[in-house]
């Protein structure tokens, strides 16, 4: 409920959103202070192998587990010892380890993880730089993927590519907690590599930073689900950072998305909840959907009775991309 209060104050454009971050603003001056005086003390560590994070300057879905599994094949034919490493967030386990989905759940290493395991050889850590020390020396990779760490200073990156979301941009352009945004955007921007925009560019992204932009590589994506609706009558329900972003997917091709149910970021789901919104589904003549994320974390023996969409990124001069991302 929180999730979604900060998230119409951040991205909403009425009087109410704006009153209660202008509340908020002596709490971002704050945590401006804090954050740039970490990255001012904090050294940053040199690898042996390369390094190339995929990072977010707001908080919120912008597409970035997505589209970093749709560039793994063309990666891995250049790359074929790579790995990725991510934090497993609100997974049990902090230190270095190898995801096992054979014994690891959502609850020990976190959805996205188990997403990417199913494709390339994956790691969890809470603490980057000493896992990619200790991944370099068990398994000698040839590339290291970050998913997220933008902000990790302490780890010196070859590439840095920043995910926009088209459609709702930076919201306000306020760092947290008045709006979504981790850092500085004009600074971020300027420290990125590649910027990879997906879905459409309502907000006009390209129009208020293209000072900033303009000698950066640029490229388009956009969000394309694996099989059509059918005009199939749904209940949704998701708990990703974007929860609009997927029911208006579901809307826009061909699902008539007739209860929508949002829930928080990562949320993690109790049987009970699956079993209600299963039932409340019946009740109504409604197949229950959600994400490849979201269905990570529902137990084996209700994700059967659940429908989930798979989605691919469609990304503009996509050869062009992956040539930039490993032109180091």
């Amino acid at each position: 409920m929180l999730e979604n209060i900060f998230q119409k104050i951040w991205y909403d454009k009425n009087l109410f959103s704006k009153f209660f971050s202008v509340l908020l603003l002596p709490l971002s001056f704050l945590y401006f202070l804090a954050f740039y005086l970490k990255q001012s003390f904090t050294l940053e560590n040199k690898f042996s192998t390369q390094i190339v994070c995929f990072g977010n300057i707001n908080i919120g879905g912008t597409g970035k587990t997505s589209t970093l599994l749709s560039l793994l094949p063309e990666l891995k034919k250049s790359k074929p010892k790579l790995i990725i490493l991510l934090r497993g967030y609100k997974g049990t386990i902090k230190s270095t380890h190898k995801v096992d989905l054979k014994n690891d759940t959502s609850l020990t290493v976190g959805d996205e993880a188990l997403v990417y395991a199913n494709h390339v050889k994956t790691y969890i850590s809470s603490n980057r730089s000493v896992a990619i020390k200790e991944i370099i020396k068990i398994e000698s990779p040839d590339l290291i993927i970050l998913d997220d760490g933008f902000q990790d200073k302490k780890i010196k990156k070859d590439k840095n590519i920043i995910l926009i979301n088209g459609n709702r941009g930076l919201g306000n352009n306020l760092l947290l907690p008045s709006g979504p945004l981790r850092e500085i955007a004009s600074l971020a921007l300027k420290k990125s590599d590649i910027i990879i925009i997906i879905g459409n560019n309502q907000t006009n992204f390209k129009e208020k930073y293209k000072n900033q932009i303009q000698e950066k590589d640029i490229f388009d994506g956009k969000i394309v689900p694996l099989k059509n609706g059918s005009n199939k009558n749904v209940l949704a329900f998701s708990g990703i950072g974007n929860n609009e972003s997927f029911f208006k997917t579901l809307e826009t091709n061909n699902y008539n998305v007739l209860k929508k149910i949002p829930f928080p970021d990562h949320y993690q789901y109790s049987d009970k909840q699956i079993q209600g919104l299963i039932d409340t589904a019946e009740k109504n003549n409604l197949i229950p959907i959600t994400t490849e994320k979201d269905i990570k974390r529902i137990s084996t023996n209700l994700k059967k009775r659940i429908e989930y969409l798979e989605i691919k990124i469609e990304i503009n001069k996509k050869d062009d991309l992956i040539t930039k991302i490993l032109d180091f």
